[in-house]
């Protein structure tokens, strides 16, 4: 489940619409059909919507992306994770996620489509009887520039949220300023609701978090503060029940990224 990475990568995506839209009037060759990108990185906490994933410990994650012509473009995130459940295969330790997608140019504002699956290979044992961790969602998002600064609008939609929780829904709000050119300033503001939540004494939440981004040739620094309104016992009854999981912290995320072709 993947958040404070998927922020980051957010707001290195928003970047890139920045540079489009600023060098669109200058003479520049056509982008190629095809890229293949990726990212190597480290997080102090690993944060999915302001819930730690790794019980607050650092974690090193990847991905790889690959474009495609017409916005069309498929990819795959991996981590490593920890939520102490002995249950669980005695205790998943990656998530891996797979996903796809396509952008569409609606007028100036970009359309992105996205099926994305969350998979934990080592947290299900078929026969088992316990609930399957992995679980698919629909995410829709919408982003419009306004010269330096982007806003973004997500919703994310799962039919069966992770571990039996039943229907889910995620909606997003996102806005990106660019400072200057190599420096960013960002904040998000989400709120999950998850179908089971309320039978395992929890409830729905709010989550939100307020950063920086600086960039330096390959690499890719970001400073931020994440929190949600969930009390110890709330996030332990049912979404995340690791030490202090979804109280607020600072989380800093140093990033390589590279492109393999063209």
């Amino acid at each position: 489940m993947k958040n404070s990475t998927k922020t980051l990568l957010s707001a290195a995506g928003l970047v890139g619409l920045f540079a489009g839209n600023a060098y669109a009037d200058d003479a520049a060759p056509p982008a190629p059909d095809w890229t293949i990108a990726g990212t190597l990185d480290v997080q102090s906490d690993y944060k999915f919507r302001g819930i730690s994933q790794n019980n607050r410990d650092p974690s090193p994650q990847g991905a790889l992306n690959v474009t495609g012509p017409d916005g069309f473009y498929v990819g795959s995130w991996a981590s490593t994770i920890n939520w102490q459940l002995g249950g669980l295969n005695n205790n998943p330790g990656v998530e891996w996620d797979i996903y796809g997608g396509k952008h569409t140019d609606l007028w100036g504002t970009d359309l992105n489509i996205e099926p994305y699956y969350y998979a934990y290979p080592d947290a299900y044992t078929p026969g088992t009887g316990v609930s399957n961790a992995s679980y698919f969602e629909i995410i829709t998002q919408l982003t419009h520039v306004f010269g330096p600064l982007s806003v973004q609008g997500t919703w994310a939609y799962s039919p069966m949220f992770s571990l039996g929780g039943g229907d889910s829904n995620w909606l997003a709000g996102n806005a990106t300023y660019t400072v200057l050119d190599w420096l960013t300033v960002s904040g998000n503001v989400g709120h999950q609701w998850v179908q089971a939540a309320k039978a395992f004494g929890s409830s729905d939440y709010t989550e939100w978090d307020i950063g920086a981004t600086a960039t330096w040739k390959m690499f890719t620094l970001d400073l931020r503060y994440l929190d949600t309104d969930l009390s110890k016992a709330s996030c332990g009854n049912f979404y995340m029940a690791t030490k202090n999981a979804c109280e607020g912290n600072f989380v800093a995320t140093l990033s390589y990224n590279f492109t393999l072709f063209p």
